[in-house]
């Protein structure tokens, strides 16, 4: 605990500074100039620096990097109160006052950044950093790293799959070994800096860090020939331009928002079709002997085995756990043909919505028969399983259905994963409820 403390504390320090700085522009210009809105001056600052990744921990401190988030974040609050206030207030006082702010927070972030790096050249907020890659750049930028202290980053050794016995550095052991290495050795940050390791190999390095929490950069191959890139997403290491991998989009925060957002679409839905969904429910028991639902085991997220739910289409189908494909004709029952056509047979699946078995959008599951076929056969197969399964998703509103190609739905079930959001969703339901009103004019 104190260890995960101490990593964060260079933030922590920025942002205490800030504090105080605020506090002396608040008991300097409040009673006069900010009066009542100073809660909204003081948090709008503190808001718009945490939105920039102002108290993130950074390695390089620069001061002039700061200047132009400093200047907005004093800006945006100044200007909210003033239209809230119909710009009835003088100019003048205004302007002194995000001057003024603006100059203290600069020379307070000055005396931040030199306690830093003083900090951390006696060893202390320091981050245990683990290269990936074995090759002379992995050697030169590690050397640089303790040669440099004032960083804060401590090469702990090399990640590699290879075994070169002139390296001057500890191969702590091959890609397969990654999760092992970052927790026996309790790594803070890895930095990907390419080796003999292949790329496929190394997307699987960066999802092994997210699951592991641990932060993430990379030297970008012929970084000597110039960076182009976000000024805030990359840090100048001795020569070295460490980009920051930034973590998807489906973390905690997002997780819950997409959990939200299904349980309470899915509850309306089911409101809204019960009749509907009663009369399906007759109509199956009466016209064909068997169960109403159809319930089969699928492989949802982190690999964990859920039972999902249909309206019975066809007879019972013994070999349906193994079989990639039956003859439909022969055994999908008259009512079951129109509930397949208008996709009505999996209704039922948002009782596995609600349950949290399963997501609105998300990869489809699959049996655990071809799961482990797939896995063994198709790269990345089972990076899918990072996420809830659904019942639609990106490849099926690209026509990926039925007998399609298997590595082409992994690839967009993982570019989904990557670059999830809300407003994609959307597009995906909306995109397959134009799909299933398309297939039953047909």
């Amino acid at each position: 605990m104190r260890r995960r403390f101490a990593v964060r504390t260079s933030g922590e320090v920025v942002a205490g500074t800030d504090l105080v700085v605020l506090a002396i522009v608040v008991a300097a210009f409040a009673p006069a100039v900010l009066q009542w809105p100073v809660a909204v001056f003081v948090l709008g600052v503190l808001a718009v620096c945490a939105l920039r990744g102002q108290y993130s921990p950074r390695i390089t401190l620069n001061v002039s990097k700061d200047v132009g988030t400093l200047a907005a974040a004093v800006a945006v609050p100044l200007t909210v109160i003033g239209a809230f206030d119909g710009f009835n207030r003088e100019v003048r006082p205004f302007v002194l006052v995000g001057l003024s702010t603006l100059c203290l927070l600069l020379i307070g972030r000055a005396f931040a950044y030199i306690g830093i790096r003083h900090a951390r050249a006696r060893g202390a907020l320091g981050h245990r950093v683990l290269i990936v890659g074995a090759g002379p750049v992995a050697e030169r930028f590690a050397d640089a790293l303790e040669l440099n202290p004032s960083y804060g980053l401590h090469p702990i050794g090399l990640l590699d799959d290879c075994a070169d016995d002139k390296l001057s550095r500890p191969v702590l052991g091959g890609i397969d070994e990654l999760n092992r290495v970052l927790k026996e050795h309790r790594i803070d940050r890895v930095v990907i800096a390419f080796g003999v390791n292949r790329d496929p190999d190394l997307v699987r390095v960066v999802r092994s860090c997210e699951n592991a929490s641990v932060d993430m950069y990379t030297i970008p191959r012929f970084f000597e020939l110039g960076l182009r890139a976000a000024p805030r997403d990359v840090d100048m290491v001795w020569g070295f331009p460490l980009v920051r991998l930034r973590r998807s989009t489906m973390r905690s925060s997002g997780r819950l928002a997409k959990r939200a957002f299904d349980s309470s679409i899915a509850a309306l839905m089911l409101l809204l079709v019960s009749p509907l969904y009663g009369l399906l429910a007759l109509a199956v028991r009466v016209t064909s002997p068997g169960p109403i639902y159809f319930r089969q085991r699928r492989i949802g997220k982190n690999g964990r085995e859920v039972e999902i739910l249909k309206f019975r289409s066809m007879r019972v189908n013994a070999e349906s756990d193994t079989q990639w494909s039956v003859d439909a004709d022969a055994r999908v029952t008259k009512v079951g043909g129109i509930m397949r056509k208008t996709s009505l047979d999996e209704l039922p699946q948002l009782w596995n919505v609600l349950r949290g078995d399963m997501s609105l959008v998300g990869p489809r599951p699959e049996r655990p028969f071809f799961v482990e076929q797939f896995e063994q056969e198709v790269p990345r197969y089972g990076d899918r399983h990072r996420v809830p399964v659904g019942l639609t998703g990106l490849a099926q509103v690209n026509g990926l259905r039925g007998d399609t190609s298997i590595e082409d739905r992994a690839w967009f079930d993982n570019h989904y994963i990557e670059n999830w959001s809300v407003a994609g969703d959307l597009v995906i339901l909306a995109r397959t409820a134009g799909a299933v009103i398309k297939q039953v004019r047909e």
